[in-house]
């Protein structure tokens, strides 16, 4: 889980349509829920051999929620691809303002790559970021805990063990926290460093023609290239680690859920059907935290474009026009 409240300053304008995606996804979430108690009601009625005609209101539920379901995912996904086309104009905007404001005296000192990938690449990442990774933690936060409020009335024990390792599997990243925004932030200093020196190569190729410099200049892109790489494979590295925390969590949650349950069951204090519903659910809890691992890269570049972005935004002109 990856949150900077210096990012949070940048969202003017877009919060309520940021709430609204995450909003539409806890719905989504519910819809879910709903679905796959709706499955494990039909399959109790299918372990008790009940008939197929007393299985149609069960089968007609499942594919309603299911339709519903998938309404609401399109339009949470049309919805967090407008919020990220806002952030990104917004944020572009002010960052032009800025440049116009700051003057050719401020850039006279700071390397044309550096600003570029500043204005391009940051402000991509927090396009993403903004748009689908705030929304999806938000869900992945409250999820876990609305499971857990309607499964205890199943069974409590049952209950804590599934809620318990969604907690686990959501905050268990931060472990590598520090090493992930290290990583992000030596990665972008590398990208940027590069794209600078790659810039300046272009533009100034004649200069080093007419000097013989091409093969020197070759050399320090191909270190800078080189050096880009290996930020680039320990981001991959830290963002697997990660992951496979994720999974690890997920998987074991599941196994120690159905394990508790299934002893629960043949002690007799708790019912099959019972153990359908937590299992089903056991699935829909875990979903939100498998989607928040698929964006979780972009968490961390996120953080790391932001401080180029708040560098430029909060910059002083060197130079002021005057008043009249």
């Amino acid at each position: 889980m990856y949150f900077d409240y210096r990012l949070w300053a940048l969202t003017r304008g877009v919060r309520l349509r940021m709430a609204a995606s995450a909003g539409v996804g806890l719905v989504a979430t519910a819809a879910g829920i709903a679905r796959l108690a709706l499955l494990a009601w039909l399959l109790a009625k299918v372990f008790r051999g009940e008939a197929a005609g007393a299985m149609v209101p069960a089968f007609a539920g499942v594919a309603g929620v299911m339709v519903l379901r998938g309404a609401l995912e399109y339009w949470r996904t049309v919805l967090a691809h407008e919020t990220a086309a806002r952030v990104q104009m917004g944020l572009r905007q002010r960052l032009f303002d800025k440049v116009v404001a700051l003057g050719p005296a401020y850039f006279g000192f700071e390397r044309t790559g550096d600003v570029i990938t500043t204005l391009v690449d940051g402000v991509e990442h927090l396009e993403t970021y903004f748009g689908q990774y705030i929304p999806q933690l938000v869900v992945s936060a409250l999820t876990p805990v609305g499971i857990f409020a309607l499964v205890a009335f199943l069974d409590l024990p049952a209950a804590s063990v599934l809620a318990g390792f969604a907690l686990f599997t959501l905050f268990a990243p931060m472990v590598f926290k520090r090493w992930d925004e290290q990583g992000s932030e030596r990665r972008h200093r590398a990208y940027s460093a590069f794209a600078a020196d790659f810039l300046d190569s272009v533009q100034g190729l004649a200069t080093l023609k007419s000097f013989g410099q091409s093969a020197a200049r070759g050399r320090i892109l191909a270190e800078r290239a080189h050096e880009l790489f290996r930020s680039t494979m320990w981001v991959l590295a830290s963002n697997t680690a990660s992951r496979g925390i994720t999974d690890s969590g997920i998987a074991i949650g599941a196994a120690a859920t159905l394990g508790l349950g299934a002893w629960r069951v043949s002690e007799g204090l708790m019912s099959i059907e019972a153990l359908l519903v937590i299992l089903m659910l056991g699935i829909e809890v875990f979903r939100p935290l498998r989607d928040l691992r698929m964006i979780l890269h972009e968490g961390m570049l996120g953080q790391a474009a932001a401080i180029s972005v708040t560098k430029i935004l909060e910059a002083e002109p060197t130079i002021r026009d005057a008043e009249a």
